[in-house]
């Protein structure tokens, strides 16, 4: 049986340790720690704010890569844009909708993928009757927001 003041001290560094990494954890967008979620709890946790049709949810950033979830409810439009120094590749989760790629519009569902290098035109818009969710890497990481509109 152990004694009383190992069972204290064992107890204390678990707490510790469970304070440490619920901070890391609320912490992800800006780790090199490993995460491992579920697109679910990363929509609850992050509403959408009630004037809003769409969202940036980021998930997590190194020196070299930034990753979000965006979450485009049905209507909702992401106009023609580049981005200068970054190349992104995106990943349709749940809903449909369609992006512009080279110049027309392309239908997107769960499952397709783009990538768009540097400086490519592209634009996006939820078309569907559910919100539309896509996984979007940007690499280098995006640490200052490199979106272009065109005018």
């Amino acid at each position: 049986m152990l004694p009383i003041r190992n069972i204290a001290i064992f107890g204390i560094l678990f707490c510790l340790f469970a304070s440490f990494a619920t901070l890391v954890l609320a912490n992800e967008a800006n780790t090199t720690w490993q995460i491992i979620t579920h697109i679910d709890k990363v929509l609850k946790e992050n509403p959408l704010p009630v004037d809003k049709k769409s969202q940036l949810i980021k998930i997590a950033e190194d020196d070299t890569i930034s990753a979000f979830v965006v979450r485009m409810m049905p209507g909702a439009e992401l106009g023609p844009h580049y981005h200068e120094s970054h190349d992104e590749i995106e990943y349709v989760i749940r809903g449909t909708g369609q992006l512009l790629v080279n110049d027309r519009w392309v239908d997107i569902k769960p499952g397709s993928i783009h990538f768009n290098p540097m400086s490519k035109v592209h634009a996006a818009r939820n078309t569907g009757n559910e919100p539309l969710i896509v996984l979007i890497a940007f690499t280098p990481a995006m640490k200052v927001t490199d979106r272009h509109f065109l005018k």
